[in-house]
Formats: C-alpha cells, sequence, structure tokens
C-alpha cells in the first residue's frame, strides 16, 4: 500500500519535499548562530573566495544583486563581514569575512556532515554512490538544456563558450 503511494510521486516532488526536509535540519542546526541559509551558504563561499565583488557573490550563491546587498548588510551588521570598497574602482565593493566567521566555519562544517550523514544512513555506501552519480547525470542533463551563459552558474565547473573566448 506505501508503495503504491510512493511510486505516485514524481522525481521532482520527492527530491523537492527532501530538499525541505535537509533544509530544515539545517535550519534547526544553525539557528543558535541566527544565520539563515543564504548567509550559510554565502559565508562558506566567502572562506574560500575572500575579497570578491558583492556581484560575484551573488552569482555564486545564485541570488540577485539586490538580496546581496540587503543579505551583506545585515550580516555586516551582525559582525560576519565586512565590506570595502574596491581601491581600483569606487563603485565596487568587495567581500571579506571577518573573525568571527573564521571561528564559526568549522561549527557549522561540523553541522553540514552530521545532516549529509543523516541523509546517508538510510542508504548502503553503494546506494549513495548509485544516487550520487544519478542525480549529477539529472543534473548534467538540467544544466546542458541551460542557455550557454547561464551554465557556469549551475555548473559545478563546466566550461562555457564564453569562458573559453575569453581565455
Amino acid at each position: 500500500m506505501e508503495r503504491d503511494r510512493v511510486e505516485e510521486r514524481t522525481i521532482g516532488q520527492l527530491l523537492s519535499q527532501i530538499f525541505r526536509l535537509g533544509e530544515n535540519r539545517m535550519r534547526v542546526k544553525m539557528a543558535r548562530s541566527g544565520l539563515h541559509r543564504a548567509q550559510v551558504f554565502a559565508l562558506h563561499y566567502l572562506l574560500h573566495h575572500d575579497g570578491i565583488t558583492q556581484t560575484e557573490l551573488a552569482r555564486a550563491i545564485h541570488i540577485t544583486p539586490a538580496t546581496a546587498t540587503s543579505m551583506l548588510r545585515r550580516m555586516e551588521r551582525d559582525g560576519w563581514i565586512e565590506r570595502r570598497d574596491d581601491p581600483s574602482d569606487q563603485r565596487v565593493s568587495r567581500v571579506f569575512v571577518t573573525g568571527k566567521a573564521r571561528a564559526f566555519h568549522e561549527e557549522a562544517m561540523a553541522s553540514l556532515r552530521e545532516v549529509e550523514g543523516e541523509l546517508e544512513e538510510a542508504l548502503t555506501d553503494a546506494e549513495c554512490r548509485e544516487l550520487r552519480r544519478l542525480l549529477s547525470k539529472i543534473h548534467a542533463r538540467l544544466v546542458a538544456q541551460l542557455p550557454l551563459r547561464r551554465q557556469r552558474r549551475f555548473g559545478w565547473g563546466i566550461a562555457t563558450e564564453d569562458e573559453t573566448e575569453d581565455a
């Protein structure tokens, strides 16, 4: 009986529900920090790309520049980041993480690993590998259907014609 109901759900419905449930687990774990999901992603990205522009950050974490500006304003107010004018172009603002963010990073990564472990507990090692392979296949298919200029946002290292022309 339960099997019939599961098979009635589309892949998209299942992925959406799994994403929301996983996101909720992270929200609960991150509640003490006062950061929401996009801010955690922004901090993680900044820890590896400290000093990038607000526009580059927005593009990297898939939010609009306006959303990035308001999010960064709150993060700066709360001591997570510092924004500085670019020395060569005063119209450009660069984003840097603070010591508070660096200290928090280890805690956040531990929480991410814990949630990932909870997700993987439902599967064997072989099933985890197969699920990653299948999801990567779907991801590549969906990315390939995007216009070339947008593939870079979702392609995780896929070189586009724009990038090869610039090289």
